[in-house]
């Protein structure tokens, strides 16, 4: 596939995902809040439009993540898709009228610089091959991700909603590190038998379901912001360590340098002081 095809696969990804945040927040926001994790709620909000636009747009994100993740090493993906917090900060900002602390805006900005020191250093490259027992360790680790977040999930603290924001990055980051590992086989129906395939449906309902319950907790963009500094480093770490991925011309300092950024910004969005105001008058 042609490089510029698969970046703009990867930003069709970002705006999918910014705008579905939005959506699904706007409808988890009608629910009484999960204090466990349960599909109950996923099914109960199939019934509320909004939140079935969020969930088409998260399917077109998903297959533009594995067109993206298959041409294009980490470093480059995660980066363009981690531009959704800004697109649903936007949103929330301008389209609902619901205000977000300095701090906060400062934390994106951070996480944003962070993206873009990552992006420069980047290269295309394609993935070696894992070693088996890294492969099987990413398509078992859904279950222990919602292990954590039962645990999570049950704590009322704003720590904690950012906890369950970084748990569903972790998620979402699984999902792109299964589409890197995935190996397309002729003929395509093959690919059914593919653990990794189920591995990565696995990894997304997950995240969307602790995604939606972090969701009524907070902002959308607080949540996003939360949730892109894992969804990013994640990969970037093994495609870096078990996946053959380097930065461009050994540029190692660039690389790190924006992990700590991304991991800064993560951090200031966890501050008591971070946490959003009360949200503007705004019909849900």
């Amino acid at each position: 596939m042609p490089f510029g095809l698969a970046l703009a696969a990867a930003f069709g990804c970002s705006l999918s995902i910014g705008v579905a945040a939005v959506l699904e927040k706007a409808s988890a926001d009608r629910e009484e809040r999960a204090s466990s994790l349960r599909i109950g709620l996923l099914l109960r909000l199939l019934d509320d439009w909004p939140y079935l636009v969020g969930l088409a747009l998260d399917g077109l994100s998903f297959l533009l993540t594995v067109i993206a993740v298959q041409n294009l090493p980490l470093f480059i993906v995660e980066p363009i898709i981690a531009v959704n917090v800004v697109i649903t900060a936007v949103i929330e900002r301008f389209c609902l009228g619901r205000r977000l602390s300095r701090l906060a805006w400062a934390a994106i900005a951070g996480i944003l610089a962070g993206l873009l020191l990552l992006s420069v250093a980047a290269a295309p490259e394609r993935a070696r091959i894992a070693i088996t027992p890294v492969l099987w360790t990413v398509i078992v680790m859904p279950v222990g991700i919602a292990a954590l977040g039962a645990l999570i999930v049950a704590r009322s603290q704003h720590a904690a909603t950012i906890a369950l924001g970084a748990l569903d990055g972790v998620a979402f980051g699984g999902t792109a590190i299964a589409g890197r590992m995935l190996a397309l086989p002729h003929p395509y129906w093959l690919l059914l038998t593919s653990p990794l395939l189920w591995s990565m449906l696995a990894y997304g309902l997950v995240g969307l379901l602790i995604f939606t319950m972090a969701l009524q907790r907070s902002h959308a963009s607080i949540v996003a912001a939360s949730t892109t500094g894992a969804q990013t480093i994640v990969p970037i770490l093994v495609g870096i360590v078990f996946l053959g991925d380097t930065p461009r011309n050994n540029a190692w300092a660039l690389a790190v340098a924006g992990m700590v950024l991304t991991l800064a910004g993560t951090l200031m969005i966890a501050l008591p002081s971070a946490a959003p105001s009360r949200l503007a008058s705004v019909s849900a």
